[in-house]
């Protein structure tokens, strides 16, 4: 039995089946695609980074060795906005800027270790997360921030402390990062101060978390970059809890302060005599758990309002020379113009200086070639006339042999 080709089995086929799929294949083959949804089909490859690339910009971060004996277990996981906005305390990570999570597991052969990576928006936000769960944290936990990054890690025992080597790689990996960290907390007065206590909020999520300043979210009016720290100090025995909001306008400093005087006159006398409420400058500061009165308020007095002097104008040139601060950009920018003058005049110099070097080179080689040339063909006593004038020698012809007048020769007769 004999195979048949399509040819024959199509003629065993009636001829209406035949014609209708021979036109749906040229109608198939005729119609063009859609060039619009072609075209966003296209655009989105482009956009969406593949899985490959996300790897390997999450594998800069947290890379597959780290140290002399870790090594990573599981794959780096990188976690967005929409992703870590379900994770607990997500809103407190949303006030500091937090941009991406990302997370990946290490091991050195006998124990784990997680390292979670904070990516946020500035740098101040990074330190004042680093603040917000210092105090905080498990046995198992460490943390520390550099530049825009939080780097959390936690073991798998909670007894054992991260080892250092790890943490010094880490920190080598994020060593280009840099910024510029909150002024505020300078300002608390470092006598009596608790260590490791400070904190510094930038939103009312965070604050409401500070069990003795949590009334001072629905207080405390956030907006136009207002910012807080806190610490605790010794007082009396016990612990004073001390608070500094810097406002960024004496209109908002006055409102701000109008405001928690209206609250703390609402308060008991008891809890008014554990409580100090006053303004310095732009700043806001309340210490509550007072034990020793004078002592607080002698801690209280060392806070020094540091003014900011802001000019206001359109333009650059509004600001005073002496007030204006140097632009990194500018300056770069007039660096990179003043290197290109310099370049491009000694460059020019170079060329014209080789150019009359070169002509005086050519043209006095070529007068000695063609000095040597005559000389060399006994023409160097003769007359040479370079102007190529025509000369006429009229003597052989205008005197005949037995003329009379004799020919004048070598000024003779």
């Amino acid at each position: 039995m004999h195979k048949l080709n399509i040819y024959s089995r199509l003629r065993h086929l009636p001829a209406v089946f035949v014609l209708s799929g021979f036109i749906s294949i040229l109608l198939m083959i005729s119609v063009p695609p859609n060039p619009v949804a072609a075209q966003n089909q296209n655009r989105q490859a482009e956009n969406a980074p593949s899985t490959e690339a996300r790897n390997n910009a999450e594998d800069i971060i947290l890379p597959a060795r780290l140290g002399e004996s870790w090594r990573a277990v599981s794959p780096a996981q990188s976690l967005n906005s929409n992703q870590w906005i379900v994770l607990p305390d997500a809103d407190v990570y949303t006030e500091y800027g937090l941009r991406k999570l990302t997370t990946r597991i290490y091991s050195d052969g006998k124990s784990r270790v997680t390292i979670e990576v904070f990516e946020m928006t500035f740098a101040s936000g990074a330190f004042g997360l680093f603040t917000f769960n210092h105090a905080s944290l498990a046995p198992n936990r460490e943390e520390f921030f550099l530049g825009r990054y939080l780097v959390s890690l936690a073991g798998d025992r909670s007894d054992r402390p991260a080892d250092p080597l790890l943490i010094d790689d880490l920190k080598k990996k994020l060593a280009n990062e840099s910024g510029e960290l909150p002024v505020l907390p300078s300002h608390l007065p470092e006598q009596n101060k608790i260590a490791e206590t400070v904190k510094y909020l930038v939103g009312p999520k965070a604050l409401a978390q500070l069990k003795d300043f949590s009334h001072l979210k629905e207080i405390i009016d956030f907006t136009g970059g207002v910012e807080v720290a806190t610490a605790e100090y010794q007082n009396g025995g016990g612990k004073m809890n001390l608070i500094i909001v810097e406002y960024q306008t004496p209109q908002s400093a006055t409102a701000g302060y109008t405001s928690a005087s209206k609250h703390f006159e609402s308060l008991s006398q008891n809890e008014k005599d554990k409580s100090v409420l006053k303004r310095i400058g732009n700043y806001l500061v309340k210490a509550v758990n007072i034990s020793d009165r004078p002592e607080a308020e002698k801690i209280i007095n060392q806070i020094k309002y540091t003014p900011k002097v802001y000019w206001s104008g359109r333009k650059l040139g509004d600001v005073p020379l002496d007030f204006r601060p140097p632009d990194p950009a500018g300056v770069e920018e007039a660096t990179k113009t003043v290197y290109v003058l310099v370049r491009s005049f000694y460059w020019i110099g170079f060329m014209l200086t080789s150019t009359i070097l070169l002509g005086l080179l050519a043209g006095g080689s070529y007068f000695y070639w063609k000095r040597h040339r005559r000389r060399k063909l006994g023409l160097d006593d003769l007359f040479s006339d370079t102007g190529d004038t025509v000369r006429l020698n009229l003597d052989d012809y205008l005197l005949q042999p037995d003329s009379s007048i004799k020919q004048l020769t070598d000024g003779k007769k």
